[in-house]
């Protein structure tokens, strides 16, 4: 079998090839990120995504593949790996493919929670979801209103402009931007990322909602990225994303997914799970809010009441410390 460690796709928003045939994961699009290398192999649909850190190859999503092609690609891509004398981690591998990995000799440990909505039976009544009408009804008496990047808002230079310098701001408290397992800003040419502004009175962007593609079996768009000044508003962001579910009702979308809170787990391990990991993942949870604030993101999205909740999981061969730190400064959480 002939292989390949495939280039950098020239662009997130042109993949070069149809996504949806391949790619069915609630984070999915981040696999397309520019800065990730595609592994693909002659004759077999899909790819991995992945990038080098220390003695790793670090894989996001698990394979991107139709089910009768996953074996194959992963089998092509670990000979890769052995090859290269390095190791294999991969994160945020949904419930699907765990027998996949393990059956291959890895550890296979919970990781976090994807969270998501069927928009086709959304709704903000009921007492679930009364603290978030409220949070909304302040947003709009202090006089903000939502647009959409590309219809009510020019999609050019100098809206981007604002939007980096909304998350400057935003970054300037939160000290780092994370890397790998979260999304971007992206440019004016890639369309296929949706950008919904709060103004305020005076015309001014207060905050953004960043929203990509989902494909296959839940498909619909991914919130993703949060941006929003320390001076916004209270309900800002809450404003924001209910409009934008506004919309994507209006437009037949199916699902709203809220994507990815690592730690969030419910303690229910597979057969191949490591000890180690599995205690570490609950002493991140419980003291890791400095690495990342997986509580305060867990509220927001239990807020919206979700009714998709899917565990995700990290695969690695074998679980080591190293493994974790390579991890770790990949995604700049150290």
């Amino acid at each position: 079998m002939t292989m390949a460690a495939a280039s950098p796709p020239s662009s997130s928003a042109d993949p070069g090839f149809d996504p949806s045939t391949v790619v069915d994961h609630p984070s999915g699009f981040f696999a397309l990120s520019a800065r990730n290398t595609r592994f693909t192999s002659e004759g077999v649909d899909g790819f991995l995504a992945y990038r080098e850190q220390g003695r790793h190859l670090i894989v996001f999503g698990g394979v991107h593949a139709p089910p009768a092609a996953r074996r194959r690609l992963l089998d092509a891509f670990l000979h890769l790996a052995a090859s290269r004398r390095r190791r294999v981690l991969v994160v945020q591998v949904r419930a699907s493919q765990v027998e996949l990995f393990a059956d291959r000799g890895f550890a296979v440990n919970q990781l976090g929670t994807s969270f998501g909505l069927s928009l086709r039976r959304f709704s903000l009544a009921g007492g679930s979801r009364m603290r978030l009408r409220n949070k909304i009804r302040r947003a709009r008496k202090a006089g903000l209103r939502v647009a959409e990047v590309g219809c009510e808002v020019p999609r050019d230079e100098r809206t981007f402009a604002e939007l980096r310098a909304v998350s400057r701001e935003w970054l300037r408290n939160k000290g780092r931007e994370l890397e790998f397992m979260v999304g971007e800003i992206g440019a004016p040419e890639e369309t296929m990322r949706r950008i919904f502004v709060a103004f305020d009175a005076s015309h001014t962007i207060v905050g953004f909602i960043t929203y990509v593609p989902v494909w296959g079996e839940a498909p619909g768009y991914l919130h993703d990225l949060t941006r929003r000044l320390p001076t916004a508003p209270s309900g800002a962001m809450e404003l924001c994303n209910a409009q934008a579910i506004e919309r994507m009702i209006h437009e037949g979308v199916e699902y709203l997914h809220f994507g990815f809170t690592p730690f969030v787990t419910d303690g229910a391990e597979h057969r191949s799970a490591s000890k180690l990991a599995s205690w570490l993942v609950r002493r991140l949870r419980r003291h890791g809010a400095a690495l990342y604030p997986a509580e305060s993101q867990a509220r927001y999205k239990l807020k919206w009441a979700p009714d998709v909740v899917e565990r995700e999981y990290l695969a690695a061969r074998p679980i080591s410390v190293r493994g974790i730190v390579d991890l770790m400064v990949l995604t700049r959480s150290i």
